[in-house]
């Protein structure tokens, strides 16, 4: 089968703009007059990592032999440059036929009508409820995801069996009693690499999220509109006290320490958990394959029901092009592609989290299957979005960050501060 490279092509003009974009190839098929005329679909998407890409291709291929007539070809393009491109796309009239789209386009795209309307798909019945409200407007649904990140502890089931851990823990009582056996035998419970700042976010929206999000606490909008603040909120109160009972289990030199060492850490043994989104686990597996490794919810509460894992809704799927003049073909491309069988591919292949429900997880292991079960058993708890707008989040960050250089000692001063710097961005 021969191979086919798909360019971008645009004005000079807009060249510079497109220094980004890159190309995968795609399978290229003949067709004979009885399989009729021969359609190509161009999917733009920006996901670059390997076993995503390994799962797209082998979809792509499957779908290509049930439906010899129909032809998808893939448009990579980077994610640095993917905004840019993807509106010059459409403002000039050369729209894909098929793209990824974030609940960051909702309010430029959906109103431009650029997307397609896909209420009325069969597989929207395959997503629990609540599932598909940030890819809506309305009612209406344009965006179809497969995937999801999760806040939570990613942990090193070799280390917790050499270490006499039986069952991860479901309580916060619980929780810091791990953290002590692992402690007892010098293995560090906690790791965090604050040299990359986005690290010191994960631990707190980890924290936030089950304790806060997960817990009926405000929506981060309320605190960062002042309708609410972090000091007269148990919740909070909650959250940066939970941090500083996790401080003592946490590696030395957080700040001289980044993520490729913790995840190196975690790999070889050397610690047990990292506090951090799910895609933590991709990183620790390509230090060691070979180990075995978990997700659990950070347990912030003290009754096991009260600690689900608290999960957004995902904040990007695949759409379909309002402009496409191929667009029953393009649906039947997009349900293929998210369907459940599909997904399971997807999921044994380790390029993420389903959310999908009908997938099957029975071939799955380790972190994968734990985060698979969840969506599938609707153990989870969907919470609003986990992360301040940027100039919050920085702020927050900030303030995070002094909290742990304090040795996390004085909660009540940290939210104060918290309250300070919020109330002086209004």
């Amino acid at each position: 089968m021969k191979t086919k490279i798909v360019a971008v092509l645009l004005s000079g003009c807009l060249a510079a703009g497109l220094a980004g974009t890159v190309t995968v190839q795609a399978k290229e098929k003949k067709v004979t007059k009885e399989e009729g005329e021969q359609i190509t679909l161009e999917l733009m998407d920006g996901t670059s990592e390997t076993q995503y890409q390994e799962w797209e291709e082998e979809i792509i291929s499957r779908f290509e032999e049930e439906n010899p007539n129909i032809k998808i070809e893939i448009t990579k393009v980077s994610t640095d440059s993917w905004n840019q491109t993807v509106m010059t796309r459409f403002a000039s009239g050369d729209a894909p036929d098929l793209f990824t789209f974030t609940e960051n386009d909702v309010a430029d795209m959906v109103p431009s009508g650029y997307v397609m309307d896909l209420s009325e798909s069969a597989n929207i019945e395959n997503y629990d409820e609540g599932m598909l409200d940030s890819l809506s407007v309305d009612g209406k649904v344009y965006a179809l995801p497969i995937s999801n990140d999760l806040m939570c502890v990613t942990y090193s089931k070799d280390v917790f069996e050499k270490a006499g851990i039986t069952e991860v823990p479901k309580t916060w009582n619980a929780f810091m009693k791990v953290c002590e056996t692992l402690k007892e035998q010098d293995i560090i419970p906690l790791v965090a690499g604050f040299a990359d700042q986005w690290a010191v976010n994960g631990v707190g929206q980890t924290t936030y999220c089950a304790a806060v999000l997960g817990q009926d606490g405000p929506a981060l909008a309320d605190v960062a509109s002042r309708k609410v603040t972090f000091a007269g909120t148990e919740q909070w109160k909650n959250t940066l006290t939970k941090i500083s009972e996790m401080y003592p289990y946490m590696n030395e030199d957080l700040f001289g320490t980044d993520m490729n060492t913790c995840y190196d850490m975690v790999a070889n043994g050397e610690a047990a958990m990292i506090p951090n989104i799910s895609a933590a686990v991709n990183n620790v597996m390509s230090m060691n394959p070979d180990a075995e490794y978990g997700i659990f919810a950070l347990p912030v509460a003290d009754s096991e029901e009260n600690n689900k894992m608290p999960m957004c809704p995902p904040a990007k799927g695949f759409s379909i092009s309002e402009s496409t003049v191929h667009k029953e073909e393009a649906m039947k491309f997009l349900e293929y592609l998210t369907s459940p069988e599909s997904i399971t591919v997807f999921a044994e292949k380790g390029a993420g989290i389903p959310i999908v429900k009908g997938v099957d997880t029975s071939s799955l292991t380790g972190a994968f299957k734990d985060g698979a079960d969840m969506i599938q058993s609707g153990d989870f708890k969907l919470i609003t979005g986990k992360s301040f707008q940027s100039s919050f989040e920085d702020a927050f960050i900030r303030d995070l960050s002094d909290f742990f250089l304090e040795g996390c000692k004085d909660v009540d001063a940290a939210l104060e501060q918290m309250d300070t710097d919020f109330d002086n961005l209004q």
